[in-house]
């Protein structure tokens, strides 16, 4: 028995959900369905709450940003979820041997790009930075930056699109309960649209004077579903397998490993903590940066990393002596603390192969916006969205505007 649906949207992260909410609340009697692949305590994707001691934590995206989080602010709004309002500070480890001004620098680099007149798509931030600043201001820069996931990106986009003041104290952040949001949309949504553990193996165009007017046949691991129209709401590799009409352009977005580890400490290790963590604080080496979660109950994020750094310590996040040890060993290091000082009771951590997503150099468009469009649009009656097809990759407001840039009632009525 086959299943008919109006439009059937790929992944239940927060763009497949936010195209969800907005076709129920565009036009209620069309029928749609979501297939998400993972669980229902996974669903959301990379947005989520957990509980580690008591304490409240991320799994994924962060925090929001007031001044430019529109679309998120105006959501959380509308779905009447409260906000907590935090002023970004930024401490410094003293191991770093020399703090760089990122803002400086990436005005610096601006300067030079347009004065070297570039053409479009030659290079990727690193490789143009390294060509302009001295090798070991570069390797300084990174870690002032507290991220390493514009180092691949076309240059052009991380110097006028990435945001790296937002890498840079001074700014209000907004602490969302994403889960709340999660639990929200869904229930807009209606559970029964949304199908978990539900894998997608195939997307492909059908005649549809063969299937009651219908486009699309979806086969998953479970059942045949047609549709009019579809969503393709997943990262770049379920685009990259799902698409059916293959298109070079999906090869120059990369996906990229994220990673948060959590620790508990016991009561004299919290006192060491409060005096060198005292709030967001940025490290050399593979644990970028450290951030006090709940000092009174001692909970610190101890790894809050991506790419390189996310990658060394992938194997060692099990919650046993050994990988404590581990982590105890790399503070100490990292913050200049005496040997043996620090003792952690727990971890826990979430690990994600691609976290965010960034643009290679530009290649067979003449604006990053041309390329964008093209992208979410691959076919006529099929949209691609989420964070990886945005100018704000990386955050959720991507996601959410590239839902919105397209998503509207043309579409869903046409």
């Amino acid at each position: 028995m086959y299943n008919y649906y109006d439009i059937i949207i790929v992944g239940a992260g927060i763009a497949g959900l936010y195209s969800a909410y907005t076709i129920k609340t565009t036009d209620p009697s069309k029928s749609f369905l979501v297939l998400e692949r993972d669980k229902k305590a996974w669903i959301g994707g990379r947005i989520g709450n957990d509980t580690f001691y008591g304490v409240t934590v991320v799994t994924g995206a962060g925090v929001g940003r007031k001044q430019k989080d529109k679309l998120l602010i105006h959501l959380l709004k509308e779905l009447h979820i409260p906000t907590k309002e935090c002023d970004i500070q930024m401490n410094y480890a003293k191991t770093i041997p020399q703090v760089v001004d990122v803002g400086k620098t990436i005005r610096y680099l601006k300067q030079e790009y347009e004065k070297q007149r570039i053409p479009p798509g030659t290079f990727t931030f690193a490789e143009f930075a390294k060509r302009n600043l001295d090798p070991r201001l570069y390797t300084l820069f990174t870690i002032s930056a507290g991220y390493t996931d514009y180092e691949n990106e076309d240059v052009y986009d991380t110097l006028h699109h990435y945001g790296m003041e937002d890498n840079s104290p001074g700014w209000k952040s907004l602490i969302v309960p994403w889960k709340q949001l999660v639990t929200k949309l869904c229930e807009k949504i209606g559970v029964s649209r949304i199908r978990y553990k539900t894998t997608v193996t195939k997307v492909e165009p059908v005649s549809p004077s063969e299937h009651a007017g219908l486009r699309f046949r979806i086969d998953t691991d479970k059942a045949t579903y047609f549709c009019n129209k579809v969503i393709i709401a997943t990262n770049i590799k379920g685009i990259l397998n799902l698409v059916p009409v293959k298109h070079s352009l999906y090869e120059q977005i990369h996906g990229q490993p994220f990673l948060r580890v959590y620790a508990k400490f016991d009561e004299k290790s919290c006192e060491i903590m409060k005096q060198y963590v005292p709030f967001q604080t940025l490290v050399p080496g593979p644990l970028h940066k450290l951030i006090p979660m709940n000092v009174s109950r001692g909970v610190y994020m101890i790894a809050y990393t991506d790419n390189a750094g996310a990658v060394f310590l992938k194997p060692y996040l099990e919650n046993n002596t050994k990988d404590r040890r581990l982590f105890e060993n790399l503070l100490e290091r990292s913050l200049g603390i005496p040997e043996n000082s620090l003792h952690i009771t727990a971890i826990k951590s979430y690990y994600w192969p691609i976290g965010t997503h960034y643009y290679g150099p530009l290649k067979g468009f003449k604006t990053r916006k041309a390329f964008i469009q093209a992208a979410q649009h691959p076919m006529d009656n099929m949209l691609v969205v989420g964070e990886a097809v945005s100018m704000n990759q990386g955050w959720t407001e991507g996601a959410l505007e590239s839902v919105h840039s397209v998503l509207n009632n043309n579409w869903i009525q046409g």
